[in-house]
């Protein structure tokens, strides 16, 4: 009787997960930019092809990754600085080096905010004036100034300084420093380039994919309180926009490469991707957005 429980259920249970709807290419389609603007033409032409992507955490990069293949394809020398890199030190692996030259630690120590080992969801957004407080500003900003003028790249590749994608204080701290440092004089550079959502990816991937996901597993929405916190509506929109075909199996190659552990955050943000081929999800997804900071008058 009990062997025949279990095969009715085993029955039962494949039924139910033949039945769940495969996601389709339709399915995608919601969550694409219906805005445009300007192809970026900046890069084509500069004569020094070196760039520098300094993020808060080594996959905070995913979203411009296409960029970056795409880049190196040309020629440019690429590399990835990050305050955090779990994934190499805990797995020993690089994923990096599949789009650039790799990452590497930007402090050697790795200590760069005050209590982070305490807090219990660091991700959370806090005050701007308590981001200056809690972070290491000046070890940081050395370590930036030291590191960009020995590698004397053309542009620096980074999150956005308003919400740092999803309002991390950690993508906040390491952008704003970056303008600031920039805005100073103190690293010689042309331009930063802030990846960013348009409003309508942000509206359809973190305000309705991920705080449906945020409040279904009952976590905080750290979007919706950064929005509220620093009076807000999402991230400051793209200036430019750059388009990845030609790079769609580098760009797959580099999210999959991660753990997973890493990759379900991943999904928070890039919906679906692993349940597609890369010519397919990225012939879809074919463009990545910036906000460009151009060189100030000085």
């Amino acid at each position: 009787m009990r062997q025949t429980q279990l095969i009715l259920f085993i029955i039962l249970a494949i039924s139910f997960l033949g039945c769940q709807q495969k996601v389709t290419v339709e399915d995608l389609k919601k969550f694409v930019a219906t805005e445009t603007y300007p192809t970026d033409v900046f890069l084509d032409t500069v004569s020094n092809k070196r760039a520098l992507i300094i993020v808060a955490h080594d996959d905070d990069d995913c979203a411009m990754s296409g960029t970056i293949a795409k880049l190196s394809a040309k020629g440019w020398i690429i590399q990835q600085l990050s305050l955090q890199n779990h994934i190499l030190s805990e797995t020993g692996k690089n994923p990096a080096n599949i789009i650039c030259q790799g990452n590497e630690l930007l402090l050697e120590d790795g200590y760069y905010r005050i209590g982070l080992d305490t807090m219990k969801n660091p991700y959370l957004p806090i005050p701007y004036q308590k981001i200056k407080e809690q972070f290491l500003t000046e070890k940081v900003g050395n370590a930036i100034i030291q590191k960009v003028n020995g590698f004397k790249p053309s542009v620096i590749f980074t999150l956005d300084n308003i919400k740092g994608g999803y309002g991390h204080p950690e993508h906040i701290f390491i952008s704003q420093l970056l303008i600031d440092v920039f805005e100073e004089g103190k690293i010689e550079i042309d331009r930063i380039y802030q990846s960013v959502y348009t409003d309508h990816m942000e509206n359809e991937i973190v305000d309705k994919w991920l705080g449906e996901r945020m409040k279904k597993w009952g976590y905080p929405n750290a979007s919706d309180i950064a929005n509220k916190m620093y009076g807000i509506t999402g991230m400051p929109d793209p200036t430019t926009q750059i388009e990845i075909s030609g790079v769609e199996e580098i760009k797959m190659k580099y999210l999959m490469a991660y753990d997973e552990d890493v990759r379900k955050n991943l999904r928070k943000f890039i919906p679906y991707y692993e349940e597609f081929d890369a010519k397919t999800y990225f012939g879809i997804f074919n463009k990545e957005f910036f906000r460009v900071i151009e060189k100030p008058n000085r």
